[in-house]
């Protein structure tokens, strides 16, 4: 039957709906044949309808950590990074950014710094999203920035609620104040990270006074950031801009070709009607590439984004995480749209999702304040590709600009197709519109392709004087279709990979490659807990600047089952995966009997949250009473599929402890050392050795700063003069 249609489709069209065809058929008898041979489906576009807006496609810049190298890559390189991230018609071409508000303790990779500790000490330096943002928006002075908490310093709690508290409000309050004062605009706000169950009405209404009376009344408020059907209970409520939910498309979009996104709209019910637009405002950890994905690969983000306004009306999509820019040993490898996990070297690479991102966002603009350019969807020119979700979808949109210049983009995705099929066009609404010259980019995303496949610009389209023309699509492709100009793919690259060298020596007092733009040193990347630079309470050989342990107290954590999990303490992790046999060494301050600190060693396989404490590797802590252990730490569970860890012992084990003779001196500095030489494990304080131990369960991995490990506590601990050099095995 579908034969029978296709063939009568390309009869009632003649030859000239060929013409512009990338794969035209070179005779009538030619062109039924082909059609008859291929399932068909017609699109008529008229450019004079129009619905939702379209809100943008973007990413997620926090949600744990998995930024901390970018800021320490040279400058040029990192440059081209961002360039490639936000800059228009250049790569992904990102179009919303969402910030993570810090708070102390680990939210998936890591842990990124809050703005105030403590109540009422406000660092509007402390972190590296306001930096990253600046760049970001001097290359892209359209792009949208959006505001999310996922944790927060404990100071904010009050009695047992540690979320959607006055004091909260208070906390976002100064965050904004924070951005102001860098020259950021904050365009949407959100309340807590996957938090939220649609029962914080009152809270959000008095978040809403509280905005209009300081003086962000343009900030828009995005509820409920979780998951599941939350976003329902608010709707129609005219304190919520926008709806926001997480993978609203199902846990990462696409992981069978019948994926169905899921809104209210989609209900077709009365219950349900609103303006309010819903955005996919996170979806989460899809694969970087489009082979071997242990999860959905990165074309998954044009299936989310086509399928999600086909199927349920979504019209904003933010991706997580923009960019794989951590150490390794961590949860989510090989995830973002650019991986830059070499700093030392200036290697970086530009991924699939970078291109998959921008087979949208370079053919569609969201609405800019006091600009009447505004690109709408277009429903009846939006569906699936033969009407079958297997083969494939398809979203149209429409610019209009209040005058002239109206345009059109249709994006096509058959990532899950099986067989070439053809799209049948018609665009209407005006001959001056209809005949004008399309162009096509497209990708390659089967798994067999390569770089130079993905967004690659295809021989324009001429249709004929009806505005008919066809386009042969492939299995695994995406399609950019549209009348605008001036796309582009950057060609800009990263130096050679090398791996850090041994030795390796950090004063932890200098402000790295970023100077005062990145308040942490150089390399070091927190998983728990705020490292950054500060004045140190007494110098060091001199030294008046380390790096201090700032979280206060225990912050507000993600989840409320993180109090019960594997415990809670601040540390950080720097070095190489490559890294086996070494010494480790570093100078601390302890301030009181209370605080403890010291080094890790062969760091590996950390566990996903909410057991940030959980990772494989060595611990050598020194209390301030003068107690020490010396434990091989683990992560019992194998962790994410494609991270390369497998199940080892079960728990943690001391394989050493005692005191030392003295206490260590509160106001002097003390020299800690762990060695690692093939299974010989020693520890030593002030360069007399503590403990020799024969261990042979981990061999490798990146060294590591600790304080108060397996105490659940966040003391207040003080480092400098790291040193990590080689040993023989």
């Amino acid at each position: 039957m579908r034969a029978v249609v296709a063939g009568a489709a390309v009869l009632a069209c003649g030859l000239s709906c060929l013409a512009g065809s990338l794969s035209a058929a070179a005779s009538p008898v030619a062109a039924r044949t082909l059609a008859a041979a291929e399932p068909v489906t017609n699109i008529t576009l008229d450019v004079r309808q129009g619905g939702r807006v379209y809100d943008g496609v973007g990413g997620v810049l926090g949600g744990g950590g998995n930024a901390r190298y970018l800021m320490d890559y040279p400058a040029a390189q990192r440059s081209q990074i961002l360039t490639y991230l936000f800059k228009p018609d250049y790569g992904a071409s990102l179009q919303i950014l969402k910030l993570e508000i810090g708070g102390d303790s680990d939210t998936s990779d890591g842990a990124e710094p809050s703005v105030e500790h403590t109540r009422g000490h406000v660092n509007c330096h402390a972190g590296y999203e306001f930096a990253i943002a600046r760049q970001a928006v001097a290359l892209h002075p359209g792009l949208k920035l959006y505001g999310l908490q996922w944790a927060a310093p404990g100071w904010v709690s009050e009695g047992r609620d540690h979320r959607f508290t006055t004091r909260d409000i208070g906390y976002l309050l100064d965050w904004l104040g924070c951005a102001r004062r860098q020259g950021l605009r904050i365009s949407y706000l959100g309340g807590w990270s996957e938090s939220d169950q649609g029962t914080h009405q009152n809270w959000w209404s008095s978040l809403r006074a509280a905005l209009n009376r300081h003086g962000y009344r343009q900030v828009q408020l995005v509820a409920p950031d979780d998951s599941g059907a939350d976003e329902w209970h608010y709707v129609g409520d005219r304190t919520i801009a926008v709806l926001g939910a997480h993978d609203a498309c199902g846990r990462h979009p696409g992981i069978a070709p019948y994926t169905t996104c899921i809104s209210p709209w989609s209900l077709n019910s009365d219950r349900y009607r609103s303006s309010q637009p819903m955005w996919v405002s996170e979806s989460g950890a899809m694969a970087a590439g489009v082979s071997g994905c242990g999860r959905p690969c990165a074309q998954a983000i044009d299936r989310g984004v086509i399928r999600g306004y086909v199927d349920a009306r979504l019209t904003g999509f933010l991706e997580w995480p923009v960019v794989n820019a951590m150490p390794t040993g961590l949860p989510y490898q090989n995830r973002g749209l650019v991986t830059a996990d070499q700093p030392w070297s200036g290697s970086y690479r530009v991924n699939a999702l970078t291109w998959a991102t921008a087979q949208i966002t370079q053919f569609a603009a969201p609405p800019r304040p006091g600009s009447k350019v505004v690109w709408r969807y277009v429903s009846s020119a939006s569906g699936r590709l033969d009407g079958r979700t297997a083969d494939g979808s398809y979203m149209s949109l429409v610019r209009t600009t209040g005058g002239p210049g109206t345009a059109w983009s249709t994006i096509i995705e058959t990532t899950t197709a099986g067989t070439t099929q053809r799209a049948m066009f018609h665009i209407t609404g005006g001959s001056g519109v209809a005949r004008q010259t399309v162009h096509v980019w497209a990708s390659n995303f089967h798994p067999s392709s390569s770089s130079g496949q993905w967004f690659v610009q295809q021989p324009v389209i001429h249709p004929n004087k009806y505005g008919r023309f066809s386009l042969a699509i492939k299995p695994g492709w995406v399609y950019s279709l549209t009348t605008t100009t001036g796309q582009g793919k950057g060609a800009a690259a990263g130096l050679p990979a090398s791996s850090l060298a041994l030795p390796l020596t950090e004063s932890l007092g200098s402000d790295a490659r970023a100077g005062s733009a990145d308040d942490e040193p150089a390399y070091l990347a927190a998983q728990n807990g705020a490292f950054e630079l500060a004045r140190c309470a007494v110098p060091d050989a001199g030294d008046k600047m380390c790096t201090v342990q700032e979280a206060a107290a225990t912050p507000g954590l993600w989840h409320t089952y993180q109090y019960i999990a594997h415990k809670q303490y601040p540390y950080a992790v720097i070095g190489d995966g490559g890294w086996t046999s070494y010494k480790a060494s570093v100078d601390v301050l302890l301030r009181s009997r209370s605080s403890a600190g010291g080094l890790i060693g062969r760091f590996s396989c950390r566990s996903t949250t909410p057991n940030a404490g959980a990772f494989d590797g060595y611990v050598f802590n020194v209390s301030g009473t003068g107690a020490w252990t010396l434990t091989r730490n683990a992560d019992p569970g194998p962790g994410p599929s494609d991270s390369g860890c497998r199940p080892g012992p079960t728990a943690a084990r001391v394989l050493a402890s005692g005191h030392l003779a003295h206490a260590p001196n509160r106001g002097r500095w003390h020299h800690l050392s762990l060695s690692m030489s093939g299974a010989t494990i020693q520890a030593s304080v002030d360069s007399v050795t503590v403990a020799t131990v024969t261990d042979s369960t981990w061999t490798g991995g990146p060294a590591g700063l600790e304080a108060g490990a397996f105490t659940s506590s966040w003391p207040h601990v003080e480092y400098s003069h790291l040193a990590v050099t080689p040993l023989g095995s």
